[in-house]
């Protein structure tokens, strides 16, 4: 028992000195605080507060260093060696140390420690830490204004893991690095995401397409972005005014018993001479063009001012005397001219009958150029160009008579040959004046375009010289059914008769100018309204009502009064010029890409 005693308390000796020499300096009594000195040797990357822990910290044996032996206590022999040197008489060699990890630290269970103050760095003269590299400490990232919440440690169920390995990755930054307890963005989890919904998730195809009239009312207009100008097309609705179709005087009635001749006592005109055929036209017209990156580009129109009719109808029940008037210049008695001269349509107790004029109109046309870009800045846009233009005038007038023989004429004076058919004869008379022009032409014109915030003005002026193609149609005839035959046809009515039927041509040199003003408003930088007036205007064409030639030999009407030709080689197809103007206001869509 007393040598066992005596081997323990050199034991204790032992341990007692090593841990002296291993401090390098004097062995110093504990201090109360139970905090162990971090060097600065310590391990980088832990926190602080695992250092300085509640609980007993683990105690390190160092080997005393060979080259600073520990300080001999007071009264001991300065000769005198440590027991390890008595061990062995003879130096030892150094050995290489080997480092081996200490056990998994436990976090101690609380929730919150205070925060311990920083202690100044001691001296250490060796240690398994020092092959370690250093590795910055993750700062936590307080949400903006509020204040940082205080730091929690990790969950005491988790063991605290050493460095890494030099090999090993590098760790995140630490503007990724969030503490434990911080909230992170997400639905389900701290960083899960919300499920999928095509609805909600992703984009519609307006969206897509950029709806100008989604971002135009939702997001507002930009007015600073510059519009596109790549790809362009127009859409217009046309309240156009054209030059109105005229008649000359087709029918006459008498007040006062006579036949109708013009000049006669009583004498009135039921229709013309004027306006058959008013001036309002209803349309529309495209246009669309493309900019290459040259600065050159391409566009084209088209253009349609719908067809008008209009009709008119003469019955013997509103007026018993209804007559066509012409002028004959065959001699009648006496060797004078007839001169003035009516085909009866209908007359009180000889004939009754209904009088029926028919007209319609068309315009139509289109062009296409070349363009050439003269300067396009942020604000304002000028191009020239060159191109094609048509333009075309289809017109028509048709008189049509039926008439029904009820009484004979042989007793009624100042008639000439009034009738020659039985009673129950039926008559039909019909007289066909078509007209088709075509401009052919070249055209330049400049356009410019000013904006002044959302709202916008241009214009495009053009000028087009060409040949205008004239084509006139005259068609007659009459169609006689006498009670028990059958009908005759005969070619010929009254006022296309003889030398003028057929089909004529003629090419005349005409100019078309076009000038056109628009005030626009963009909904979007793509997309804009706007409202026009336009101004056409196209020389030397011809309508219809003024190819009626009124002067009739009458030796070239079917059924007409035997009489002797006049030697005049009428009617005739006159080709009157005239022009035509085209104004109005349009109410347009403009896309841009």
């Amino acid at each position: 028992m007393k040598r066992s005693r005596v081997k323990l308390a050199g034991l204790g000796l032992a341990i007692l000195a090593g841990t002296a020499n291993g401090a390098g300096g004097d062995w110093n009594p504990p201090q109360p605080s139970r905090v162990v000195p971090v060097t600065s040797r310590e391990p980088q990357g832990l926190p602080p507060e695992l250092v300085a822990q509640n609980e007993p910290p683990l105690v390190w044996f160092p080997a005393p260093s060979r080259l600073h032996p520990p300080t001999p206590a007071p009264g001991a022999n300065a000769n005198a060696q440590s027991p390890v040197m008595q061990a062995s008489q003879s130096p030892p060699v150094e050995e290489p140390r080997t480092f081996v990890p200490p056990p998994p630290l436990r976090q101690p269970k609380v929730s919150q420690l205070p925060a311990v103050p920083p202690i100044p760095p001691a001296v250490d003269h060796g240690s398994p830490w020092d092959k370690i590299p250093p590795r910055p400490m993750p700062i936590p990232i307080a949400p903006p204004n509020e204040l940082s919440p205080p730091t929690k440690l990790p969950d005491p169920e988790v063991p605290l893991a050493l460095p890494p390995h030099p090999d090993e990755l590098p760790v995140a930054p630490a503007g990724l690095m969030m503490p434990l307890g911080t909230p992170v963005p997400g639905l389900h989890g701290r960083f899960g995401s919300k499920p999928i919904n095509l609805s909600r998730d992703y984009p519609s195809l307006a969206e897509l397409h950029d709806w100008p009239f989604r971002h135009a009312l939702a997001n507002g207009y930009d007015t600073t972005l510059p519009a596109p100008q790549r790809g362009f097309v127009q859409a217009e609705y046309l309240m156009w005014w054209a030059s109105a179709l005229n008649i000359p005087i087709l029918a006459t009635t008498n007040t006062q018993g006579g036949f109708g001749f013009i000049g006669e006592p009583g004498t009135v005109p039921l229709l013309g001479p004027g306006e058959f055929i008013g001036p309002f036209r209803n349309g529309f017209r495209v246009r669309g063009g493309w900019w290459s990156e040259s600065g050159c580009g391409l566009d084209g129109s088209f253009f349609l001012l719908g067809r008008k009719t209009a009709t008119s109808t003469i019955t013997s029940d509103e007026y018993p005397t209804i007559g066509r008037p012409i002028f004959a210049p065959n001699p009648g008695p006496g060797g004078l001219p007839i001169g003035e001269f009516v085909e009866s349509v209908a007359f009180p107790g000889i004939i009754t009958g209904v009088l029926t004029v028919q007209a319609e109109s068309v315009i139509w046309g289109f062009d296409a150029n070349i363009r050439n870009c003269l300067w396009n800045r942020c604000d304002s846009r000028a191009s020239w160009f060159v191109g094609f233009r048509n333009v075309n005038l289809n017109e028509s007038i048709t008189i049509t008579e039926n008439i029904t023989v009820v009484g004979n004429a042989s007793n009624v004076p100042g008639t000439v040959d009034i009738t020659s058919d039985p009673i129950g004869t039926m008559v039909v008379v019909q007289d066909r004046f078509a007209t088709r022009n075509s401009f052919y032409g070249g055209q330049m014109g400049v356009t410019f375009e000013r904006d002044y915030g959302r709202f916008t003005f241009d214009t495009r002026a053009s000028l087009a010289f060409g040949v205008t193609h004239q084509e006139l149609a005259i068609d007659g005839y009459q169609i006689r059914t006498r009670p028990g035959m059958p009908p005759m046809s005969f070619t010929g009515g009254l006022l296309a008769a003889g030398p003028n039927l057929g089909t004529f041509t003629r090419d005349q040199f005409s100019v078309l100018p076009e000038l056109t003003f628009n005030v626009g408003y963009r909904l979007s930088p793509s997309l804009k309204a706007y409202v026009g007036y336009n101004v056409m205007y196209w020389n030397n064409v011809i309508r219809p009502g003024d190819q009626i030639d009124g002067v009739v030999d009458l030796t070239f009407v079917p059924n007409a009064p035997n009489v002797p030709p006049s030697g005049l080689n009428r009617p005739q197809p006159l080709f009157k010029q005239s022009d035509m103007w085209m104004t109005g206001v349009q109410f347009g869509m403009e896309w841009r890409w």
